[in-house]
């Protein structure tokens, strides 16, 4: 793990990384260790639109997605401390970005290709195919690429999730909390 600059301890405790890092999984345990409500993104995100994000995106497309998701980040700062997962495209706007670091300490869950293409097989259908063109494999690898040095960007703290399970990663964030609070 590694560390950039900190908030308050109070702060809300964002997670961010790819699709199928096991954001909302590890957020829930996280919430319920730490006594704290739990927030996803993505759920924000369809009760804004009243429909699925598969729906909408196939109907509207990612630009008009990242807009609503984008209100939803504005949004992110009325909540009260909590943890919150967030979408796996959440970081391509330099906005974005910004105001997850303003609402709380930011966790980028990394995981290696490899980790995420078997988890992605197994829950494709519920996921918009973001390069229709190419393999799932390549796609995976494409997108990391993309989107690495903005999940770097965004997070005060690198978990290198490989190999661990969701309480490992929950500990993890949980030690790097109790420390930064009685330091």
């Amino acid at each position: 793990m590694t560390d950039s600059g900190d908030p308050s301890p109070s702060a809300s405790i964002l997670l961010v990384g790819s699709r199928g890092a096991g954001k909302t999984t590890i957020g829930h345990a996280l919430a319920r260790t730490l006594d704290l409500p739990f927030y996803d993104t993505d759920r924000l995100v369809e009760e804004r639109l009243g429909e699925s994000i598969p729906t909408f995106w196939a109907r509207e497309g990612e630009e008009a997605f990242r807009r609503i998701e984008g209100l939803v980040v504005e949004s992110l700062p009325g909540l009260p401390r909590a943890v919150i997962a967030t979408g796996g495209g959440i970081v391509l706007r330099p906005e974005n970005r910004k105001r997850l670091q303003s609402v709380g300490r930011v966790f980028y869950i990394r995981l290696r290709p490899e980790t995420l293409i078997p988890r992605l097989q197994n829950s494709w259908g519920s996921r918009p195919r973001l390069m229709q063109e190419v393999p799932l494999e390549e796609e995976v690898r494409q997108v990391m690429l993309i989107r690495e040095p903005f999940y770097l960007e965004a997070a005060h703290h690198v978990i290198d999730a490989d190999g661990f399970g969701i309480f490992q990663v929950v500990q993890v964030i949980q030690k790097y909390l109790e420390e930064k609070c009685d330091g």
